[in-house]
């Protein structure tokens, strides 16, 4: 099991940080699989396996004061990252003797995305597991980070959310947002593009009405492609699919089975581009003020396992999700490299003039691609 061993609340207090998209990262510089925690006023230690040996019936430790907290997220009730929260739930309850519980609310219950977030800033809500919504917050120099092809499968991701450069940013964003990144190990698929349309190339972009979270410069970069992006709230994205609202949904390749996005497609278009995490994000009052060192660390080691099982269950089940959905008459096209060079090519310029018009500051796309050892040029 990973461990952590937490500083005083000093601190804790004194040091900011947290989130990335649904969003994914610790900051510790470190290896790949990383421990899932920001190093925002935390020690981190691994102890170099990450299953768990100890038998939480010999657990003497005090997790005191009694504790009932509320969990929020988007997926579905079926979706995996649901069944993965639910897990983290069962977690803590059985470890902590029963002295904290979690009651989890899936499939938006309590509002969209953006709506929950901000509960979790201002307290209403305690925890919340969704992707990477750091941006809307104001934290500009994360956008970079977000340019497609920036990360080309998830262990470029593991990568990118381990370093200096996401640190910084979790800091920034916990500075201004009184929320913490709790466990970012939760890696998804990379992502692809359900459709009515076809599509195999950049011309069959053109015009398609594609829904994309509610993010600005989500919405700008397909706009490059030729996509009317459309921001749409993750709930509401398989009736505007029905009802013709919109054409097309980029997402994670698993949801397109586990959230129904299949049915009224016809196609679905593999970018093999954009893996990113699912983060669980804390009200940063509760989590360094109320909670003990003790309640902290368990409720982060919880966490970390839950994502750890959560990037199992999306490895696994893409294979049988992509069989459900051509059993279901929907055909899976691959980008080709020739075609994700096109895309990049175009992606990349756009990133050059954002960062030329200063969106962020000089220098970070490229600081982002060398992470993976990518360049701009």
């Amino acid at each position: 099991m990973k461990r952590k061993k937490w500083l005083s609340l000093a601190l804790c207090v004194g040091l900011t940080g947290t989130l990335i998209l649904g969003g994914c990262g610790n900051g510790n510089g470190d290896s790949g699989t990383g421990s899932g925690q920001t190093n925002q006023g935390a020690e981190t230690k691994d102890a170099g396996n990450t299953e768990d040996t100890e038998d939480s019936s010999s657990d003497t430790t005090d997790y005191g004061p009694a504790l009932k907290l509320t969990m929020g997220s988007t997926g579905a009730a079926e979706d995996i990252s649901t069944q993965s929260a639910q897990k983290f739930c069962d977690l803590v309850k059985e470890r902590s003797g029963g002295q904290i519980e979690i009651e989890l609310f899936p499939a938006s219950q309590l509002g969209s995305a953006t709506d929950q977030l901000e509960m979790v800033s201002n307290g209403s809500i305690d925890l919340f597991l969704e992707a990477n919504l750091m941006t809307t917050y104001g934290i500009d120099n994360l956008k970079p980070a977000s340019i497609m092809f920036s990360t080309r499968g998830k262990e470029d991701q593991k990568k990118l959310m381990n370093s200096d450069y996401m640190q910084k940013n979790f800091d920034e964003f916990l500075e201004k947002s009184g929320i913490r990144v709790v466990s970012f190990d939760w890696y998804r698929n990379a992502t692809a593009i359900a459709s009515v349309n076809k599509i195999e190339k950049l011309e069959d972009c053109a015009g398609v009405k594609l829904r994309v979270p509610p993010v600005n410069s989500t919405v700008d970069m397909f706009n490059q492609l030729g996509f009317n992006a459309t921001p749409v709230s993750y709930n509401e994205t398989l009736i505007s699919m029905q009802q013709k609202v919109i054409d097309a949904v980029w997402c994670t390749e698993d949801a397109i089975w586990t959230m129904g996005f299949y049915e009224p497609a016809n196609y679905v278009f593999e970018l093999n581009a954009a893996a990113d995490c699912m983060y669980v994000y804390a009200n940063d009052n509760l989590f360094s003020s109320t909670m003990t060192d003790a309640q902290r660390e368990l409720i982060q080691e919880c966490a970390d396992e839950a994502g750890d099982y959560y990037t199992g269950l999306a490895e696994g089940a893409l294979e049988e999700n992509r069989k459900n959905w051509e059993a279901a008459g929907v055909e899976t096209i691959t980008i080709t490299e020739e075609e994700q060079d096109r895309w990049a090519e175009i992606f990349f310029d756009y990133a050059k003039k954002q960062e030329a018009a200063g969106e962020w500051d000089e220098g970070l796309f490229e600081e982002v691609l060398s992470i993976n050892g990518y360049s701009a040029d």
